[in-house]
């Protein structure tokens, strides 16, 4: 009965870890060490248990069940090892508690070992739905957003860990409804669920000025886009008055070639003045007004880089996602994309893809560019180790988030790709 227990608690303890810590499947290779090692433990668990006893297996639970776990997760997360054995230890701390919860239960109604086992069951279910509902979303975005601090916040964890194994070697069955136990598990799940309660609302005060502080770079980005937009039509409005300015001197010099029956000249003078003129307009890439500046400014750079530049977009007049939102999204992927692509040496390995196109009610944005060198990622973002670089996908990831979105960059044999879906 014990075994199962153990058994029960496990799968429910690496349930909640998956939860918060995700894994990362890609690696076929990793993936198989990773079962093979985990085998291997669990072989040498069985071993223990069956030749040296309940008793022993308890003692040496930390080394034959704790690491291992640990090291999985490790291996397959997309976390540092700090974030990890916090993780770890949090959820280590919920199982203990809710045993702790049901031996406190049953010293007031029963001296009756099995149905602690069966109070911890039916309490299994139902705390995996009220931490995932209330307790994850906090917990996740803490782990993506937030890099210093980890080892303070593995303080709790990790003590309240050594005080469950100094007390009972984690077998507090073997001292079920004494006295002193329950005293001891009602003081310690008192503590530890008060500092977890200061833990969560440090982690609610952090993500709020994190939020607050992705608003205001979101608003930098989308001040930076405007002054964009303003310097291309600004310079479109230039060149187009003076061009008007200049017409009636065009017209009179055409009026004299064809005076003086030089028709080649004239030709030649009207070419001109059309190339002229087809320079002061912006090209049309999509019926939205304010992307399509963005994009004609951008694109327009790129020919003069001499990257090869393709084209789908399918973007309407009126979007559910405002203009400004957009135009943060494409200035800053595609000011990335031609920096990247300005580095390339060979000018013909040098390409931009641009592909936007509604699809069930989303709007999908997919830009891919070559690039030259290795990329750098952090929480899945591309990380710039440039000064002042590297705010562009954090402003693309809010805008994403703002609209309940997903994002996605990743790098493919030397083509770097960024996806959208809002």
């Amino acid at each position: 009965m014990d075994s199962i227990r153990q058994l029960f608690s496990l799968v429910f303890a690496v349930s909640l870890m998956y939860m918060f810590l995700g894994c990362d499947f890609s690696n076929k290779k990793r993936l198989y060490l990773v079962g093979l090692f985990e085998a291997f433990v669990i072989i040498g668990d069985i071993f223990i248990l069956l030749h040296f006893g309940y008793s022993t297996f308890m003692t040496l639970y930390p080394l034959i069940v704790h690491i291992p776990v640990v090291i999985a997760f490790v291996l397959l997360s997309k976390y540092k090892v700090i974030k990890v054995l916090f993780v770890h230890f949090t959820i280590v701390a919920i199982v203990t508690s809710i045993t702790m919860i049901g031996i406190i239960i049953l010293s007031f109604l029963s001296d009756n070992k099995s149905l602690v086992n069966i109070i911890c069951y039916i309490l299994y279910l139902p705390s995996i739905f009220l931490i995932n509902k209330y307790l994850r979303p906090s917990f996740v975005y803490i782990l993506s957003n937030r890099d210093k601090g980890w080892l303070g916040f593995c303080v709790i964890p990790v003590s309240y860990t050594l005080l469950i194994y100094m007390m009972s070697t984690f077998n507090v069955y073997d001292y079920l409804f004494s006295p002193k136990v329950v005293l001891k598990a009602i003081l310690l799940l008192s503590m530890t669920i008060s500092a977890y309660v200061l833990i969560f609302r440090f982690f609610k005060q952090t993500r709020e000025q994190l939020t607050l502080q992705n608003e205001q770079d979101l608003l930098k980005a989308q001040i930076a886009a405007a002054h964009t937009h303003l310097e291309a039509l600004q310079e479109s409005q230039e060149k187009t008055i003076l061009y008007r300015h200049d017409m009636r001197h065009h017209l009179n010099l055409i009026s004299t070639f064809l005076a003086d029956n030089n028709m080649s000249a004239t030709q030649k003078y009207i070419a001109e003045v059309e190339k002229a003129i087809d320079d002061t307009v912006v090209e049309k890439y999509c019926s939205n007004y304010a992307v399509n500046l963005i994009l004609s400014s951008y694109i327009t750079k790129a020919k003069q880089e001499e990257i090869a530049v393709e084209t789908k977009i399918n973007l309407t007049e009126k979007n559910t996602i405002s203009d400004m939102d957009l135009c943060v999204i494409f200035s800053n992927i595609l000011e990335n994309a031609i920096n990247a692509c300005t580095s390339i040496p060979n000018r013909k390995d040098r390409s931009l893809n641009i592909l936007c196109a509604n699809k069930n009610e989303k709007l999908y944005i997919q830009i891919t560019n070559s690039f030259e060198g290795t990329v750098l990622f952090a929480n899945d973002l591309p990380i710039s180790t440039e000064e002042n670089h590297g705010f562009g996908t954090k402003s693309i990831a809010a805008v994403a988030q703002k609209y309940k979105g997903i994002y996605s960059f990743s790098t493919v044999n030397k083509v770097f790709r960024s996806e959208i879906i809002i």
